[in-house]
């Protein structure tokens, strides 16, 4: 018989044993994982980690005394979500040996609390390394968001195909009123069909002046590629050094905007931009690049994994008709 319960100090260890499980699993998928997540004091840094978090939460799954499951939640409110609930990568885990139905029990329990509190809008970050798993979110409304993919830049092959008469360079502070413009082109295209990614007036204005003031960053890493007299695209990418997270390989660089002049998309200028990038990074001695694209945006869903990345994570989200607060056939 299986217990649905609140979470306690003694249940820590065995949510440990759970998720580094869990890791060895998808690192059998995805060998360039970090390994040292398949040990249990690593893990356990990590639950402990989040659990100083000052509104997360969470239940465990018994059966007799060994913990079969867990799920831990944050509640968040920002402007963009409203009022949201949060599970991270790291948030949920069951065993191997229990059926994936377990996570629907988890999620009833205490998704019924969530609800009661007017916390209609639910998000997590699944692993895609166990499909049955990713199918009890799907069944249970969640629906895909966001993925993220790392390339290994060992195994990047350049793509030939015919190359555009481009001409690379690393960006500088001149190239600020050229940034401010193209933070415009992804923005605009995410809210085309079939992605339709509301942006409004005052958020692309803090669009514009974040990737202005990218030329003043030193941490970053800048590329633009220029055809005759006008802009073709560019790349900028950060070092992603998050030594707690069971995502991120060593050595590897993070790519969170590029974007191609929307007057020379599907002519190789994406392509050639990337393949330029990633051999620059490559002689940077980076080894891995994460990435990441809106699930419904056509362009960058095909995109990105023909150039090579794998995903291993999606954001899936779920939003509950709020009338449920006082509509129950009474």
């Amino acid at each position: 018989m299986i217990q649905i319960t609140g979470m306690e100090e003694k249940h820590i260890r065995q949510m440990s044993v759970l998720l580094a499980k869990r890791h060895e699993r998808e690192r059998k998928i995805f060998h360039f994982l970090p390994s040292r997540f398949e040990e249990i004091d690593d893990t356990e840094a990590v639950l402990r980690k989040i659990l100083e978090r000052p509104f997360i939460n969470g239940i465990v799954a018994v059966r007799g005394i060994d913990v079969i499951g867990y799920l831990l939640y944050e509640f968040k409110e920002d402007a963009k979500h409203g009022r949201y609930v949060w599970m991270d990568y790291e948030s949920i885990a069951i065993s191997e040996h229990e059926n994936p139905r377990l996570l629907r029990l988890l999620y009833a329990d205490a998704g019924a609390e969530w609800v009661k509190h007017g916390y209609f809008h639910h998000m997590l970050m699944a692993p895609l390394g166990n499909e049955a798993v990713i199918d009890q979110w799907l069944d249970q409304s969640f629906s895909f968001d966001q993925k993220y993919g790392i390339l290994s830049l060992d195994d990047f092959e350049p793509e030939n195909g015919t190359l555009p008469n481009l001409e690379f360079r690393k960006g500088s502070k001149e190239d600020a009123p050229l940034l401010k413009k193209m933070g415009m082109w992804n923005s605009i295209h995410q809210a085309t069909a079939p992605s339709w990614l509301p942006i409004t007036r005052e958020t692309l204005e803090d669009v514009k002046r974040n990737y202005e003031a990218l030329t003043e960053n030193q941490d970053a890493y800048l590329w633009m590629a220029e055809q005759g007299d006008r802009i073709a695209g560019f790349h900028v990418y950060f070092r992603k050094d998050e030594p707690m997270s069971l995502v991120m390989p060593e050595n590897c660089a993070e790519l969170p905007a590029a974007s191609t002049n929307p007057d020379l998309r599907g002519k190789g200028v994406g392509r050639a931009l990337a393949n330029h990038c990633f051999n620059e990074m490559k002689k940077q001695g980076f080894e891995y690049i994460y990435a990441d694209w809106h699930t419904p945006n056509q362009l960058a869903s095909y995109f990105w994994p023909r150039m090579g990345f794998q995903p291993v994570m999606v954001r899936m989200t779920r939003k509950i008709d709020p009338r449920i607060a006082w509509a129950h056939g009474e």
